[in-house]
């Protein structure tokens, strides 16, 4: 029996012949899934039209006999709703869509804002850090009503 070796394979048609059917066999497998799936949720976000029965003209009274109710005032239409109205031709899956747009973008908006708090808070303890040292430094040279003082401000600051 021949020993095997990887340099005898690469000379061998019949290798590539199995390469290229194993190929050929994992994109089968890969698009059959993926078929799968788009079939499988292709119907959550597909609006099903239902064809309407006509009504029975027995069921409902004649025009002159129903009473006339006063037309309730129209409300303001949602956020929604103006949505809807914005996109007639736009199915559930874009409208899911531009929300998750919009909570991105609402997220990213209160992260800015709580970075600036962030960097706000950075700064008072780079202030307070400075006027420590500051203090420190001086310490002999300044007598007790300025530095009970100094400290008062410091205090007044960090309370903020």
């Amino acid at each position: 029996m021949p020993k095997f070796n990887f340099y005898s394979a690469w000379m061998d048609p019949v290798f590539y012949l199995w390469a290229a059917a194993g190929a050929a066999a994992l994109f089968t497998l890969v698009y059959s899934i993926r078929r799968y799936l788009e079939i499988k949720n292709g119907s959550v976000f597909e609006e099903e039209t239902a064809p309407e029965a006509p009504a029975d003209p027995d069921l409902l009274p004649p025009v002159a006999e129903q009473p006339e109710l006063p037309e309730p005032a129209a409300p303001e239409p949602s956020r929604m709703e103006r949505q809807m109205d914005a996109g007639a031709g736009a199915n559930r899956a874009e409208t899911f869509v531009r929300g998750i747009y919009e909570g991105i973008s609402g997220l990213d908006a209160r992260l800015r804002g709580i970075e600036s708090i962030l960097a706000k808070s950075r700064l008072k303890s780079d202030f307070t850090i400075k006027f420590l040292e500051d203090m420190l430094v001086d310490i002999d040279s300044l007598d007790k009503p300025k530095l009970k003082g100094r400290i008062e401000y410091l205090l007044s600051d960090l309370k903020k």
